[in-house]
């Protein structure tokens, strides 16, 4: 007999593996969404957010998998995060090595040869292309966000609340890419949302303006969520150095934001940033993009306008019918056929 549908056996299981070893939850069909960003420290010029989504039973095999990758490649998944990895090779140390934080035991892949970071990273991004079936990495500029949406006067003609801080856009992008996903599959089953730990103030603007409702239309229009409202089991914020399936959205939000840094300023590692992107782009479910500024100063002059009449955050909000798109799969692509140059 089929077991009822548990909001408590799904977070337990999005945020601790271990409780469902040895038995059996009849859930196939819930999703859990885990997020991760990339950029919100204060000195980075861009911000990223991805969502990495996919059944309770593929995570579990993801863990499994990414286990085994660590174990053969002799290092603990605890200390693995893309900034360090990409930052700490050979001649080269990380901050966080710099500083005594960590050494070459965390960090074995400081001593790596390049053939073996190249078998490694492609071993686990192929691990998340495998194992999720939707994944979504989308940045843009603090600039561009500060200049067109969050210090714009057009900010208060919005029906719903706009962020303060440039990660709960990227955040919403990622939500409103979201919810065309599972309106093209006609999917309703419940979801979780993991995210990696967050500030107080990003806590807050997750819950009151990612999660908050429209008041001028249904929760559906044209078959697609306009937000989302889990049950309140339906959120956590969990640390990736336990919850080893937010490694993915750290993978995607770190490969969407140093594609846009090379794209705009010439800066971060093309190396890994080119392996990733070659197995991601190619894959079609694990969408790398981010959001132009002239998508935003069009979306501030019809608001001061009142050009348009539909809500002006469903616009920010959804996927540009017009170009610029900010999915745009073909910079990625062109970015893999230039092979620029690595600093």
């Amino acid at each position: 007999m089929k077991r009822p549908y548990s909001p408590f056996e799904h977070l337990a299981l999005s945020i601790c593996s271990n409780q469902g070893k040895g038995r059996h939850f009849v859930m196939a069909d819930a999703h859990t969404v885990y997020i991760d960003d990339s950029g919100t420290d204060p000195k980075s010029k861009i911000v990223t957010a991805a969502f990495c989504v996919s059944t309770v039973d593929k995570w579990l095999e993801f863990e499994e998998k990414w286990k085994k990758i660590a174990k053969h490649g002799g290092f603990d998944l605890q200390y693995f995060h893309m900034t360090e990895f990409a930052a700490c090779r050979r001649n080269h140390s990380c901050q966080q090595c710099r500083a005594g934080k960590t050494s070459a035991k965390e960090h074995p892949w400081q001593n790596w040869t390049d053939e073996k970071r190249e078998n490694v990273l492609r071993r686990l991004a192929k691990a998340v292309v495998k194992y999720a079936e939707c994944g979504f990495g989308i940045g843009h500029t603090k600039k561009d966000y500060e200049d067109h949406v969050s210090k714009s006067p057009a900010r208060a003609t919005a029906n719903e609340p706009l962020g303060d801080e440039p990660f709960t856009f990227a955040v919403q992008r990622c939500g409103g890419a979201l919810a065309e996903w599972r309106s093209k599959r006609a999917i309703r089953t419940p979801l979780k949302f993991v995210f990696d730990l967050a500030s107080e103030k990003q806590r807050y603007e997750i819950a009151n303006v990612f999660f908050a409702s429209a008041k001028d239309r249904t929760k559906y229009q044209d078959g697609i969520e306009q937000w989302f409202d889990p049950d309140p089991n339906g959120i956590a914020f969990e640390s990736r150095k336990s919850v080893i399936p937010l490694l993915s959205a750290d993978m995607v939000a770190w490969t969407a934001a140093t594609l846009r840094a090379r794209d705009l300023y010439r800066s971060g590692r093309l190396v890994e940033v080119f392996q990733l992107a070659d197995i991601f782009v190619a894959s079609e479910h694990i969408r790398i993009g981010f959001v132009e500024k002239e998508t935003l100063a069009r979306w501030e002059k019809d608001a001061l306008q009142g050009a348009s009449g539909q809500s002006t955050y469903s616009q920010l909000r959804s996927t540009p019918s017009r170009p610029p798109n900010p999915f745009r799969l073909q910079f990625g692509q062109s970015l893999l056929s230039t092979r620029l140059s690595s600093v």
